[in-house]
C-alpha cells in the first residue's frame, strides 16, 4: 500500500492478495495469477538469476550489489520499506533480564558467523537494540496506522 500511495494510487483500489509465504507467492507470479509480488530477495534470487523473474526495483534505501535494479526512489516512488525481524520479550521481564538478553543479542550481532550470514544472504545491517529499536517500532506503528486509516480499517 505504501507503493500505491507513493504512485498516487488510492490504496482502496489496490487488489491486495495475501499469501502465507514466499513459495505460494512465487508460484502465483510464475503462474501469472498475480501481476507482481513483493518479498525478500532470498525468496526470488534463484529465479531472478535464472531469468525466470525480472527484478523491477529494490524497496530498501540502497541498491543490491550485483543486481541491476533501481531503488523505489530512483524509480520515482518516494517511499522505502524493508523486511525486518525483531527479537522481543514479555513486558514483565526485569531490567537485569532485559539487559542480559540485549547483551547476548549484541554479541551475536558482532560475531563472525553473523557477518558471514549477512553477506551470504545480501542482508543490510540495520541492527537496533533497546530504546532505538523501541523508537523504530513506534514509527512503524504510526506508518501502518496511517495506511490502515486510509483503508478504513
Amino acid at each position: 500500500m505504501l507503493m500505491a500511495q507513493a504512485a498516487g494510487i488510492a490504496p482502496k483500489t489496490v487488489n491486495y492478495v495475501p499469501f502465507d509465504g514466499g513459495g505460494e507467492l512465487l508460484a502465483s507470479i510464475l503462474g501469472d495469477k498475480v501481476g507482481f509480488g513483493v518479498s525478500g530477495l532470498g525468496e526470488y534470487r534463484d529465479q531472478i538469476e535464472a531469468g525466470e523473474l525480472r527484478l523491477l526495483a529494490v524497496t530498501g534505501p540502497k541498491r543490491v550489489p550485483g543486481l541491476d535494479a533501481p531503488t523505489l526512489r530512483e524509480a520515482g516512488l518516494d517511499t522505502e520499506f524493508t523486511n525486518w525481524r525483531g527479537i522481543v520479550a514479555p513486558p514483565g521481564i526485569s531490567d537485569a533480564e532485559r539487559d542480559k538478553l540485549t547483551g547476548l543479542i549484541r554479541e551475536l550481532h558482532a560475531s563472525k558467523q553473523w557477518k558471514e550470514s549477512m553477506k551470504k544472504n545480501g542482508w543490510d545491517d540495520a541492527f537496533l537494540a533497546g530504546e532505538p529499536f523501541g523508537d523504530f517500532l513506534d514509527e512503524q506503528d504510526r506508518r501502518v496506522a496511517t495506511v490502515l486509516k486510509e483503508l478504513g480499517l
